[in-house]
């Protein structure tokens, strides 16, 4: 075996392993997502060796390039179709009583050296505009546009008195230390359904919770602002989504394992933001 000609290849596959590991900061290892980009991957890998064959990642011929388009076409559409799971939580949190299960769910967290109303008043003035990189996300995700401040087009609500508003979302203040926001989304979320009315809009717990409408999921957003002391708050957020009837879960979980890892990296720097915001004022 010639060593130094596949040592580019090693190094290649070696640093792809390191980008993972670091990826598992922002996002939490989730297999469907994870496994179907590996598998966009192998095909990009098996396309290129289609013209000129990359024998240093051990394509040696259009013949295995095609066979590791085929893998790769194959665990991406695996991972597609794999069947979606129902969590339960029990933690006593408003959360849970708006979606106790959920199909599809992410979880962050930042210990935060700055009190918890300052961590509150930064969440409050802060938008997606003020993020750079979450925005170019929301871009690529084709949801945020240039004349609308908004990271989610889904959440048009209208502010209720009583709501804690910030640029992007109006909040329900449902404790001291819990905000909640609410969100129905059309299922099918990758193609357009006109078959089915546009979401509607949720100016309250109640009408969330009476919401019984097949072809759409609910999504639940919350923040934490939990004090550890005068000047040290641990922020959380949670993102809880499930579908009215079993066959919405499988729907949108096509949409949900393309989009994760974005999804949980605008998150993460959302709460690095913050942190950097609260911490500097």
């Amino acid at each position: 075996m010639n060593i130094p000609f596949f040592l580019p290849g090693i190094i290649c596959i070696a640093v792809a392993l390191i980008v993972m590991f670091r990826l598992m900061h922002y996002a939490r290892f989730y297999a469907p997502s994870y496994f179907f980009w590996i598998g966009c991957i192998l095909m990009g890998v098996g396309i290129v060796s289609l013209i000129h064959p990359l024998e240093f990642l051990f394509v040696f011929n259009r013949i295995i390039a095609g066979g590791v388009i085929a893998g790769g076409a194959l665990i991406s559409l695996i991972s597609l179709l794999w069947r979606v799971r129902i969590k339960s939580s029990t933690a006593n949190l408003k959360i849970d009583t708006l979606l106790r299960d959920s199909a599809f769910d992410e979880f962050h967290e930042v210990r935060v050296n700055a009190s918890r109303e300052k961590v509150k008043q930064v969440l409050q003035t802060t938008g997606v505009n003020d993020i750079p990189i979450a925005h170019l996300l929301m871009k690529i995700r084709g949801i945020a546009d240039d004349d609308v401040d908004m990271s989610d087009r889904a959440s048009n609500n209208d502010a209720v008195p009583g709501t804690f508003s910030t640029p992007d979302f109006d909040f329900f203040e449902v404790s001291p230390d819990e905000l909640v926001t609410l969100m129905i989304l059309k299922a099918s979320v990758l193609k357009s359904d006109r078959k089915l009315p546009a979401p509607p809009k949720i100016r309250s717990l109640d009408e969330f919770m009476a919401f019984e409408n097949p072809g759409y999921v609910k999504v639940a957003v919350n923040f934490r602002l939990i004090r550890v002391n005068d000047n040290e708050t641990l922020l959380t957020t949670e993102t809880r989504v499930q579908g009215i009837v079993p066959r919405d879960n499988r729907v949108f979980a096509h949409y949900w394992r393309i989009i994760y890892p974005g999804s949980a990296i605008i998150r993460r720097v959302w709460l690095d933001t913050l942190k950097r915001k609260a911490e500097r004022q």
